[in-house]
């Protein structure tokens, strides 16, 4: 009996970038920012993605998004090649897959009210009938508002009168608004104060028990990956050099670059009588 079709199937991509020529008469040296990189997400699971800056994440992220161009490789959604798709069926399939971005304060609009920017999505996917019925909008936005912890009267406000970690349930009930199912979340919790992050990841966390959500987590943090990943892979140089459950990356770690990450992970130093630190998910 075949197996069911992944939620989404990363085969081969790769992502090269022309540089300008150091020297007129040599070749444009060439940026492999993705050298051939593979994985796959099951539905209701989620895949951790770890690395450095200038490891090859967000470059990623852009490509299973489709917001960019493979040089090779395919980003299948639900058996579909999103980078082969007509611009209609594209569109179609981004009801199936949103984005988080890593800064709250730059990726909502400030001149948008809250019900605008929650909405945003379906204004983008929608025909010209379901564009025209705002009082259904309003109301989609105001469930997504309620489903990561904020009120219907804040719809009417705008940005600045929130704090940053409500400006990021506000971006999560964005990308929530179209019933996805799959978000990538692109460093969604760094920019946000530590004591703020713990609560944003717990939110996720619910909402994926609640909504059946898959997510693709981008990070450079692996604690982060650790509170709400069943697998991750850690990436460098564009490559992903080990792979496996958080679990068995925290105890048992084979790649250099991998124990180096662990390096920078925060950890509780024990009273005097206790045995030992345990590593967990409170250090973020």
């Amino acid at each position: 009996m075949p197996s069911a079709v992944p939620l989404l199937e990363v085969t081969d991509l790769a992502r090269h970038y022309t540089l300008p020529r150091e020297k007129l008469f040599s070749p444009p040296p060439v940026l492999k920012a993705l050298n051939g990189v593979g994985f796959s997400v099951e539905a209701g699971r989620s895949l951790g993605i770890v690395g450095e800056s200038g490891s090859g994440k967000s470059t990623l992220a852009r490509l299973v998004m489709a917001l960019d161009t493979p040089t090779t490789g395919s980003v299948r959604l639900l058996g579909r090649d999103l980078h082969r798709l007509p611009p209609d069926e594209l569109r179609a399939a981004r009801r199936d897959i949103q984005m988080v971005f890593q800064d709250p304060y730059g990726s909502l609009d400030p001149r948008r009210t809250v019900a605008r920017i929650v909405a945003e999505p379906l204004e983008a996917l929608a025909d010209a009938a379901e564009r025209g019925n705002r009082q259904a909008r309003r109301e989609r936005a105001a469930e997504a508002l309620a489903a990561v912890g904020l009120r219907g009267n804040d719809l009417d406000k705008y940005p600045h009168e929130f704090s940053g970690g409500q400006r990021q349930r506000i971006a999560i009930a964005r990308a929530l608004i179209t019933r996805p199912k799959l978000i990538v979340a692109d460093e969604p919790v760094s920019a946000l104060d530590v004591s703020v992050q713990a609560q944003v990841l717990n939110l996720m966390q619910d909402l994926q028990q609640q909504f059946g959500i898959s997510y693709l987590l981008i990070s450079h943090d692996l604690a982060v990956v650790n509170h709400l990943c069943d697998e991750v892979c850690v990436l460098h140089r564009g490559l992903i050099v080990e792979r496996g459950t958080p679990q068995r990356l925290f105890a048992h770690a084979e790649h250099p670059y991998t124990r180096a990450l662990l390096a920078a992970v925060p950890r509780a130093e024990p009273p005097p009588a206790s045995p030992s630190a345990t590593l967990s998910a409170s250090a973020v």
